[in-house]
């Protein structure tokens, strides 16, 4: 069995949408802001979303695009979805519409959008490659492609020490989560080439996340992919696991986690 099999991101996200919209203004929201302004979108230009969850990137390319361009969400978790929507009506973001879809079965029409954007959400693809090329076949000639992963030193040190720690709890959990399959800058430009983009750029940079508090770093776990982890644990367990990473980040002053990000970019050819 995979870890995609094993993961069930659909299952996953649904759990954990408002936990994730809380912790994505901590991280999901810069990389997605940092991917759209990458693309140097113009106004009134459309743009495609992909694995939108709440809908950072998708609101930050309606502001880049303004009334009179448009942008379209897609995410496999309803609850996802209904975040999203509900951001774009606080912002008045009217261009911006976001619908229940599979990147395994992307079906938004060919040569539709100057643009599509994947913030976070590609390692969940059943074939990466293939997703990739759908979202080139969605953008005209021309038009761009964005896929950022997570990278090397993603929440580090923090990540290492809850794997240390849930293991020990757990010996036999499975650790092997979807993202290990995208955090290798080399293998995602191969990807991004091989699925037909031209001229393709690929960026790992590592950013600091800020701490206020201990509770911060728990508070990202159960709002990312990594509480899949958290709900493979007994609840007691998961709890000796939470007091654990507290304590030790009490002991190791930690203030901040690294935040490793792939940012990738390719034109689809005329």
């Amino acid at each position: 069995m995979t870890s995609l099999e094993i993961y069930n991101p659909r299952m996953t996200y649904n759990t954990a949408a408002v936990d994730y919209d809380t912790t994505s203004v901590d991280f999901w929201s810069y990389a997605a802001t940092e991917t759209v302004q990458r693309l140097g979108l113009s106004a009134g230009q459309s743009v495609l979303d992909v694995a939108c969850g709440p809908g950072p990137a998708a609101l930050a390319a309606a502001q880049q695009v303004g009334a009179q361009g448009t942008v379209l969400g897609v995410d496999i978790a309803e609850e996802m979805i209904a975040l999203a929507r509900g951001h774009a009506a606080e912002t008045g973001a009217s261009q911006a519409e976001f619908v229940v879809g599979s990147m395994d079965a992307l079906d938004v029409g060919a040569d539709r959008f100057d643009a599509a954007t994947c913030v976070f959400g590609i390692f969940f693809a059943s074939d990466v490659r293939a997703s990739i090329a759908a979202m080139r076949d969605a953008v005209r000639p021309g038009g761009q492609v964005a896929v950022t992963s997570l990278g090397p030193k993603f929440f580090s040190p923090l990540y290492g020490q809850f794997i240390e720690a849930a293991l020990a709890e757990h010996p036999g959990l499975d650790v092997d989560v979807p993202w290990h399959r995208t955090e290798d800058a080399e293998v995602m430009r191969a990807h991004l080439e091989a699925a037909g983009l031209e001229q393709v750029e690929v960026v790992h940079e590592v950013s600091a996340l800020p701490l206020q508090t201990p509770q911060d770093w728990w508070r990202i776990a159960t709002g990312t992919g990594i509480r899949r982890l958290i709900m493979e644990l007994e609840p007691s367990a998961a709890e000796r696991v939470q007091e654990q990473n507290m304590a030790w980040i009490r002991e190791q002053n930690i203030d901040h986690v690294e935040l490793g990000v792939i940012y990738c970019r390719g034109i689809v050819a005329g």
